[in-house]
C-alpha cells in the first residue's frame, strides 16, 4: 500500500526498533531521525562488528505496530554519516507494504522444532537454540508454544522438522504473543521470504496430513 509522509510519520517513532534485511541476512537497528527525503537509522552489527553499507545498497526495512501488524518497505542506502553520531541514511520510501497474516489454511498439528532469536546480538541470544512445539502451521506462518518469552517483532530463524521436507534456517517474524501462565508462551509468526519450493513443501505436507486424517476416520 502507498503511504504519504504524514502517514509514515504516524507509524514510525524515534527510537523504534527496525529490522534491516541485507544480502538475505536480518539485522536489528533503531530509527534515529526522520527527514523530508530520508530516514536515519542506527548502524547494523554482526558479532559486535559494524556492517558497512555502501551508497546504493538496497535494503528492506521492517517494523511492527502492536495491535496493527507488521510493515516493511524497500529502499536504498544514501550514505553512512558520522555526526551527530554514527548512522546510516536511507532514502524515504515511496511505498510501505503491510505483511498479510492470513493467506493459507492453518492445519492444527503438533511438531517439535528448534529456533533462534536473531535480533538480540548483544546478549548473544541468537546463539541459543530453543525448542518449540507447533499449534498449527500454514504456508504463510504458524503458531507455537515454547518456554521463550518472545516479543512482538522478534526475528526468528526456524529449523522445521524433516517431515516437512524443508531445509533449516527459515526466517519468521513474531506477530503476537500470549503468556500461558504455566511457564510457557504461545507465539504467532509470519514466514519471511519463503521460496516457492519451501512454501509448496509445507502446503504438500498439510494436504497429505489432511488426507491421512480423513482415511483414519473412515
Amino acid at each position: 500500500m502507498s503511504v504519504s509522509h504524514f502517514n509514515l510519520r504516524e507509524r514510525l517513532t524515534i527510537g523504534q526498533r527496525l529490522h534491516v534485511t541485507w544480502r538475505n541476512r536480518v539485522y536489528s537497528s533503531l530509527l534515529l531521525d526522520i527527514g523530508s527525503t530520508y530516514l536515519d537509522i542506527g548502524v547494523i552489527q554482526s558479532l559486535g562488528e559494524q556492517i558497512h553499507l555502501s551508497p546504493g545498497a538496497e535494503v528492506t526495512i521492517g517494523f511492527g505496530i502492536p495491535e496493527s501488524g507488521y510493515y516493511r518497505f524497500q529502499t536504498t542506502v544514501l550514505a553512512e554519516i558520522a555526526q551527530p553520531g554514527p548512522a546510516v541514511r536511507i532514502a524515504y520510501p515511496t511505498q510501505v507494504e503491510r505483511v498479510q497474516q492470513r493467506r493459507h489454511y492453518r492445519l492444527p498439528v503438533l511438531l517439535t522444532f528448534s529456533f533462534r532469536v536473531l535480533n538480540d546480538l548483544k546478549s548473544h541470544r541468537s546463539f541459543i537454540t530453543h525448542q518449540g512445539t507447533t499449534v498449527d502451521i500454514s504456508g504463510g506462518g504458524m503458531q507455537f508454544v515454547s518456554q521463550e518469552d518472545l516479543r512482538f517483532g522478534d526475528k526468528l530463524e526456524i529449523d522445521l522438522p524433516a517431515v516437512l521436507g524443508l531445509t533449516a534456517g527459515i526466517i519468521a517474524t513474531v506477530l503476537r504473543t500470549t503468556d500461558n501462565f504455566d511457564g510457557t508462551y504461545q507465539a504467532s509468526v509470519q514466514f519471511e521470504n519463503l521460496d516457492r519450493q519451501q512454501e509448496e513443501a509445507i502446503i504438500r505436507f498439510i494436504f497429505q496430513e489432511q488426507v491421512r486424517r480423513r482415511r483414519m476416520q473412515q
